[in-house]
């Protein structure tokens, strides 16, 4: 938890917003957690049963309800100017193979930081060099994230992007 903490506050401390699922609990809640203790703004894009169930995140700057995943991806896609994906499940896998796809496709050029604690994208990394290797992409895909495990390069890296 202690690097999502980090990054939490890191974001807050350079004055950028943090846009994010909307929840209270894992790593991404502990990030906003961060972010709003250093004084940061915060943004949540959440499913409207989230909500009823009640795992949503109370505190934040700001909370758009949404009533299906592809409406709740589109609204952090709306919002983002960056990405930084930490470490997770099938969600997590979802959207960073999804903002992949669309940026091979040209529909953006933002920067995706795969945050790689304990290795933990090395298996995708893997396999993205997998599909390389098999022509099934081409090399410059390679350009389209940059991988690191510290803080402050993670939001360089962003920041460095949003710069153009």
């Amino acid at each position: 938890m202690e690097p999502a903490r980090t990054l939490g506050s890191e974001i807050a401390r350079r004055g950028h917003t943090l846009v994010y699922g909307g929840g209270r609990t894992g790593l991404m809640g502990c990030v906003a957690d961060s972010a709003l203790a250093a004084g940061g703004r915060v943004e949540g894009v959440i499913l409207d049963r989230f909500v009823e169930q009640d795992v949503h995140h109370p505190g934040i700057d700001l909370m758009h309800t949404v009533d299906d995943m592809r409406a709740r991806k589109a609204g952090l896609d709306e919002r983002a100017e960056a990405f930084v994906a930490l470490p997770g499940g099938y969600g997590t896998l979802e959207e960073v193979t999804e903002i992949l796809s669309l940026r091979k496709i040209g529909l953006h050029r933002r920067q995706l930081v795969l945050f790689d604690m304990d290795g933990f994208f090395a298996g995708l990394i893997a396999q993205i060099e997998r599909g390389i290797t098999a022509g099934f992409d081409a090399a410059e895909v390679r350009g389209y994230f940059a991988v690191t495990d510290e803080v402050a390069a993670a939001v360089d890296l962003c920041e460095a992007s949003i710069r153009g």
